[in-house]
């Protein structure tokens, strides 16, 4: 894929969101220029964004070294 080609991200995502709520492993018909026009997408906006964050205190970090597959919000305490 030539990148100055553009791709239709709107139009792909649409194509992703048709199968939405289908069986699990119902497959959604791309093209390889599609997907690597995604993915060259994608490092375009991933290298574009910033590699710190300036964050004001007080902060609260939370994570689990032990197990990286539990949601975060497992972590937090829920009020109702």
């Amino acid at each position: 894929m030539n990148s100055n080609t553009e791709i239709d991200v709107d139009k792909i995502i649409e194509k992703l969101l048709e199968v939405k709520g289908s069986k699990p492993g119902k497959q959604v018909n791309l093209t390889e220029n599609e997907i690597k026009g995604l993915c060259n997408k994608s490092r375009e906006i991933f290298i574009s964004q910033p590699i710190l964050l300036e964050l004001e205190a007080p902060l609260k970090i939370c994570g689990n070294l032990l197990n990286p597959l539990d949601p975060p919000y497992l972590l937090l305490p829920i009020s109702r």
